[in-house]
C-alpha cells in the first residue's frame, strides 16, 4: 500500500513538474519572440548592407536561434511529442527442433 501511495505521489510531483515547465517554455519562447521582432525592426530601421552586417548583430541573431531550439526541444520533451514507439518489424524465424539437415 505504501509504495502505491509513493508511486502515486512521484506521478502527480512528475505531472506538476512537467506542467511547469510548459509554463516555463511557453513564456520563454514569447519573450524571445518579443526579442526577435524588436531586433528584426532594428535591422530593417538601420541601414546596413546585407554583405556588411555587423559580427555583433550576427551573433545575436544566432543566439536568438539557437534559444528558440533550445525551447522547442525542452517544450517537445515535456509534452511528450518526441516518445516514438517503434513497431518490430523484425521478421519471424521458426526453429523446428529435432530436424534432421539429411532428409531435406
Amino acid at each position: 500500500m505504501a509504495k502505491s501511495k509513493n508511486a502515486n505521489d512521484i506521478k502527480t510531483k512528475k505531472a506538476e513538474v512537467n506542467q511547469k515547465h510548459i509554463v516555463f517554455y511557453d513564456k520563454t519562447l514569447s519573450v524571445l519572440e518579443f526579442i526577435l521582432d524588436e531586433f528584426s525592426r532594428e535591422l530593417t530601421r538601420a541601414d546596413i548592407e546585407f554583405l556588411e552586417m555587423p559580427k555583433n548583430a550576427v551573433s545575436t541573431l544566432d543566439f536568438i536561434i539557437s534559444s528558440i531550439g533550445k525551447i522547442q526541444k525542452g517544450q517537445r520533451l515535456a509534452l511528450g511529442l518526441d516518445v516514438e514507439e517503434f513497431e518490430d518489424t523484425s521478421p519471424v524465424i521458426n526453429i523446428i527442433e529435432g530436424m534432421d539437415e539429411k532428409k531435406i
